[in-house]
């Protein structure tokens, strides 16, 4: 029981929501002739970055981090598009006992601004 509690005390985590946007892309899109109201709308998709941080409780370097781009890119992937709306942006830090992980999720709604495969 003793080693449950010690167990529980060293791990542990959290998640933060970094913030709402209303438009989000790392690609380039040109917005000036599109109206995203009339855009198709993919289902909800979820794109994420994981990285382990620390390892016996040596940190790794900051490059070693996971970044938005890199979940921006996983969420516009799995959705096909160049352009995430109504997108959340969680970090969740999750530390046990030898080692730490850091995630960042993107989750909205992917949308195509772009037509064809080589535009």
């Amino acid at each position: 029981m003793g080693a449950l509690v010690v167990i529980a005390l060293l791990a542990g985590g959290c998640s933060v929501r970094q913030g709402d946007f209303t438009v989000m892309t790392n690609r380039m899109v040109t917005l000036d002739r599109v109206d995203l109201d009339e855009l198709p709308r993919a289902k909800r998709v979820e794109g994420e970055q994981t990285k382990l941080i620390q390892l016996l409780l040596i940190p790794f370097p900051l490059s070693a981090y996971p970044t938005i781009e890199g979940a921006v890119d996983d969420a516009l992937d799995k959705g096909d598009g160049d352009l995430v709306t109504d997108s959340v942006i969680t970090i969740t830090n999750m530390h046990f006992i030898l080692f730490a992980t850091q995630k960042i999720t993107v989750e909205g709604d992917v949308v195509r601004t772009r037509t064809g495969k080589g535009n």
